[in-house]
């Protein structure tokens, strides 16, 4: 669940900006200022998350690329796209927009492919760090010739980083390969594009070298287990070898956690855009998404145990080990999809009314098979693996996925903006979008006596799995109003809100129970002003949103006869916070600043869970009043920048108050800084050279939630207690040379 709720303040945070709409489709719903997009104190390759992280969205950043989306809710969008030289322009719609105009409940990141123009540029960067990080991001366009109006471009990323991490078991823990090139055909009032992507990742950042143990003091702050160097040590044994049962087949097999990381996708886009002389703007834009096949390791940390002999650990010479373990619990995922997205648009000014309408047609073939083990290695730097009576994995499918499914939805959408007044405008957004699916599933239904996860669980024994198949048909819809006067000379009074109603997605079929189908309710109410002067905005906004009949796949932890047990659980809550946030910048001659505070209370609803285990035990706890975990109550942040002639010097400093580690809140950790900083040198007028610095202040510790804390409702239990987390980056340097032609 962790990254798929835990980020609701970035509703308040994105939605500071109250500029509701612009026209066109280039720059609709980008903000114009990407705004630290990429700084990203966890990766260096991905973007930072701006979505709500409601449980329908997916872990991380949800990108669109020239209005479409990158995959329709599979893969994770981030392990295809990385921004950069290949896109002219790279942003983020408001929270308002995204509703309306994709159906997503969150701030997802915007790009635009950049396209070949009347003469031959380019542009190439190349980077490293401090760490050892290579990266080249290149992109070269112009017209093709001999032939008028026809035009290229092509771009190439590549990135390989070993991350401060250093591991054994692979040299690059970071790796993305990005392939794409564009043929446009231009005429006086229209264009086609034709747009080809290709994309390898490698990336093992999903839950397993980015971990770190240490002792958790019981008063918010942690303390450094056995001289552990978090954000340095390696945390993730060499021996990553994983025998597994394939959940689809009952077949054992075998993989380096590593080399089980292959994913590859192809895109291909047609964008067609056309200004008729009736004033109507159009496009028109088809997406195809094929991902033949796609395999990753999805990791969780499963609780530390200290073990004694008769446990039946060992190391794996078979010396019986005795001490403390970690346990990890891995899904080897195999997924498939092969999407398709149809978009047509047209806007056009009626007087005093500019309409923005859409038809959007998005068709998904998608399967996943994701077949899960528990392992386990020493506690310390450069861990040691251990053994389970002799076996390197073992509680083989307890925690399995499995859904296969056919998705059709037809999403028509209008944003009306009526200038009631010269001072007086109301902008309205109104989505629909009808919904359905055939999904196959192996969800245990009614207390069927068939689909219990227990170890051993496959397919291909019918004494053990019933495929059941879900025919739904339902209808999505969202509504949303804006309200904007302008009062005085540079101030505008805003209030706006929206209200959606989400089905539940193909992939919620794949979790062990299906408890609810009702679909995912959400709201929104804000009002705030603002004011924009010659050297400064501002905006002051109050907001209240809330959120009903989620769902989310929960990897409950507990001790079960001193070893610690990880059980699936499908947990069903609301969630409902108030918000407070004050935006604005200050700019005079060569300096700018740009400064944001927020205040929020996120809290459970309805969130009530008894939890049974193997030996029979069973546990409830009730989360709701309580906070979010892994979100904090106040975050600032404050963004300098001064430019004197071809210099120019940059920070960025975030603040972020206390986070709530386990949903019963007995367990958080202090407030902590993010900072960045950089010098730009245009040393040319063709050539910069930039260095950057990511956690100037050297600050360390853990962030986010702790799962296996969740079941631990006596606060004197954790002081002292043994944990492991992810981490903010350590401190870095980060040297790159652009050069343009």
């Amino acid at each position: 669940m962790r990254g798929r709720i835990i980020i609701l303040v970035m509703t308040l945070l994105c939605g500071a900006d109250l500029h509701a709409w612009e026209a066109g489709a280039d720059s609709s719903a980008v903000r114009q200022s990407d705004r630290g997009v990429m700084l990203n104190a966890e990766s260096a390759s991905a973007p930072r998350v701006l979505n709500v992280g409601l449980p329908e969205s997916t872990s991380g950043a949800v990108v669109f690329i020239d209005g479409m989306k990158a995959a329709q809710g599979l893969p994770r969008s981030y392990f295809h796209w990385a921004g950069g030289n290949s896109y002219r322009k790279t942003g983020s719609l408001t929270l308002m927009e995204s509703v309306i105009r994709t159906g997503e409940i969150s701030a997802p990141v915007y790009s635009w492919t950049r396209l070949g123009e009347d003469r031959f540029t380019g542009v190439a960067s190349a980077q490293t760090s401090s760490n050892g990080l290579i990266r080249f991001d290149g992109w070269i366009g112009g017209p093709v010739g001999g032939l008028k109006g026809w035009y290229y471009s092509a771009g190439a990323y590549a990135n390989f980083d070993p991350t401060s991490v250093n591991s054994a078991s692979c040299t690059f823990v970071e790796r993305k390969q990005i392939y794409q090139a564009t043929l446009s055909r231009r005429w006086k009032s229209s264009e086609l594009n034709l747009m080809y992507r290709y994309s390898w990742c490698g990336d093992q950042m999903a839950g397993t070298y980015n971990t770190a143990p240490f002792v958790y003091n019981g008063d918010g702050s942690v303390s450094v287990f056995d001289g552990f160097r978090m954000g340095y040590d390696r945390y993730f044994p060499a021996d990553d070898l994983v025998r597994y049962m394939d959940l689809a087949t009952g077949e054992m097999k075998e993989s380096s956690v590593s080399d089980f990381n292959d994913r590859r996708f192809h895109d291909i886009s047609v964008l067609w855009k056309s200004r008729r002389e009736s004033g109507w703007d159009l496009t028109a834009s088809m997406h195809l998404c094929l991902m033949p096949r796609y395999d990753q390791v999805n990791g969780s940390l499963a609780g530390i145990d200290s073990v004694t002999v008769d446990k039946g650990f060992s190391l794996p010479d078979g010396t019986p080990f005795e001490g403390y373990i970690q346990q990890r619990m891995l899904k080897m995922e195999r997924m498939t999809t092969y999407d398709a997205q149809t978009l047509f648009m047209a806007e056009k000014n009626f007087g005093r009314n500019e309409i923005n309408t859409g038809l959007d047609i998005g068709f998904a073939n998608q399967y996943e098979s994701a077949s899960s083990l528990i392992m386990a290695h020493t506690v310390e730097a450069s861990p040691l693996r251990i053994y389970n009576a002799g076996r390197n994995a073992w509680n083989l499918n307890r925690n399995s996925l499995y859904f296969d499914a056919l998705k059709l939805t037809i999403s028509s959408f209008i944003f009306d903006k009526f200038q009631v007044t010269d001072n007086f405008s109301m902008l309205t957004g109104i989505r629909l979008c009808p919904v359905i699916m055939n999904v196959h599933s192996v969800a245990r239904l009614n207390d069927e006596s068939k689909n219990r996860r227990i170890d051993g669980f496959n397919l291909a024994d019918p004494a053990l799995a019933n495929m059941h198949m879900f025919r739904r048909r339902g209808l999505s819809y969202a509504f949303s109003e804006s309200l904007n006067w302008a009062f005085a000379p540079g101030f505008t009074a805003v209030a706006e809100g929206f209200y959606s109603i989400t089905n539940k997605s193909s992939t919620y079929f794949r979790n062990a129970t299906i408890p609810s189908l009702k679909s995912i309710g959400n709201a929104q109410a804000r009002a705030g002003l603002q004011y924009v002067g010659n050297c400064m905005d501002l905006r002051a906004v109050l907001s209240y949103i809330t959120s009903w009949n989620n769902a989310a796949n929960v990897s409950v932890t507990k001790q079960i006869g001193g070893v610690s047990e990880t059980i699936p659980w499908v947990a069903e809550y609301g969630i409902g916070t108030k918000g407070f946030t004050l935006d604005g910048n200050v700019y005079s001659g060569g300096f700018r600043c740009h400064a944001l505070f927020t205040w929020q209370d996120p809290r459970y609803h309805n969130y009530d869970n008894t939890f049974t285990f193997s030996d029979g035990s069973t546990q409830t706890i009730n989360y709701t009043g309580k906070h979010c975990t892994g979100i904090s109550n106040v975050m600032v942040e404050v963004d300098p920048s001064y430019k004197w002639k071809s210099y120019r010097v940059w920070a960025s400093a975030r603040y972020y108050s206390r986070q709530y580690a386990s949903r019963t809140n007995l367990a958080y950790f202090n407030g902590r800084f993010e900072t960045f900083g950089g010098f730009d040198w245009d040393c040319r007028k063709d050539c910069k050279i930039s260095l950057s610095f990511v956690n100037i202040l050297g600050q360390g510790g853990v962030k986010g939630s702790i799962d296996i804390a969740d079941t631990i409702d006596d606060e004197a239990e954790l002081a002292g207690y043994m944990m492991a987390g992810t981490f903010i980056r350590p401190f870095s340097v980060d040297l790159s040379v652009t050069y343009r032609f």
